[in-house]
């Protein structure tokens, strides 16, 4: 059998063709596959790029499955959930430039990029409805209270997240910093703002952080307002053995005892003198003050 006879054999014939009809138009197209494929193409995409392609050869896929992929969502204050915006360009520019409006509208969002949210409104639970699927590598989300599968469903593909949120089990408790880092094992690095009064922060925190193996290959953590009853003895322990991390601390005597800030401090003076080779120092800031800036030029490696 020649090539010919070969192709021949393989195609479809009319009557076994998936025929379909585009909203709007007369025309019907046919598609060479049976109908149970179509289907499981049309509610199965593979990737963004792949269902960018499929509703821009035929709008018969965007009829059927209303998706916009996006590169980014941002949304604070001055967009609110009406006036959510994301940016013109192929990818994310962080310049947000185009306003999207999901009220009384039938399409959900697919985004690649980023996820910015920082408002008062918790936006975030209200737009998950929307969101098709997100694949944000980068992400923000401060002021929001989601829930554990919320927050899974948002955060699957990020990989260097700056968090200010509340997140609560299936028994309504909030869930401490240790088990958001838990449920994230792809990222390599996090920003993160503890509660004020450090209700989630446990007696083992620390030492279940610095016993996953992800952390240890961090390349940067920042951590701001760190409550008292943060390990901090266990903590520089982890830092001097993790060097090639970087790593940011920053204080409040508000949210600290003065014996908490004298342990600080004493580390502080231990850090400038501390070998630390061709890695950087931790920046420790207390009162937006720095007591030790990694990047200082006063500060050399013995």
């Amino acid at each position: 059998m020649d090539i010919t006879e070969e192709v021949g054999a393989l195609v479809i014939p009319n009557h076994r063709k998936t025929r379909v009809f585009v909203h709007g138009s007369s025309k019907r197209q046919y598609f060479a596959f049976p109908k149970f494929i179509m289907d499981y193409i049309l509610e199965n995409p593979k990737s963004s790029k792949l269902w960018k392609k499929l509703i821009q050869s035929c709008k018969w896929f965007f009829d059927k499955n209303p998706i916009v992929v996006i590169p980014c969502l941002h949304c604070d204050d001055d967009y609110k959930i009406n006036g959510i915006e994301t940016c013109s360009t192929q990818h994310c520019m962080n310049v947000p430039d185009r306003r999207i409006k999901l009220i009384n509208t039938p399409f959900q969002l697919w985004i690649t990029e980023l996820l910015n949210i920082n408002d008062d409104a918790n936006s975030a639970k209200h737009l998950i409805p929307h969101i098709y699927k997100c694949d944000a590598e980068d992400m923000d989300l401060f002021n929001q209270f989601l829930t554990v599968d919320e927050f899974e469903f948002l955060t699957r593909k990020v990989l260097g997240p700056s968090f200010l949120t509340c997140i609560s089990d299936k028994n309504g408790e909030l869930v401490p910093f240790e088990k958001i880092l838990e449920s994230l094992p792809q990222i390599q690095s996090i920003i993160y703002f503890f509660m004020d009064d450090g209700r989630d922060v446990t007696p083992d925190t620390v030492k279940k952080i610095v016993e996953m193996e992800h952390v240890k290959k961090f390349n940067r953590m920042a951590l701001h307002d760190i409550p008292s009853n943060f390990d901090f003895d266990a903590f520089s322990e982890f830092m001097l053995e993790n060097k090639q991390i970087s790593f940011l601390l920053v204080f409040d005597n508000q949210t600290m005892t003065e014996e908490y800030m004298v342990k600080v401090k004493a580390f502080a003076e231990k850090l400038k003198t501390e070998n630390y080779g061709n890695h950087s120092r931790p920046d420790i800031i207390l009162n937006d003050i720095n007591l030790v800036n990694g990047d200082e030029d006063g500060i050399v490696n013995p």
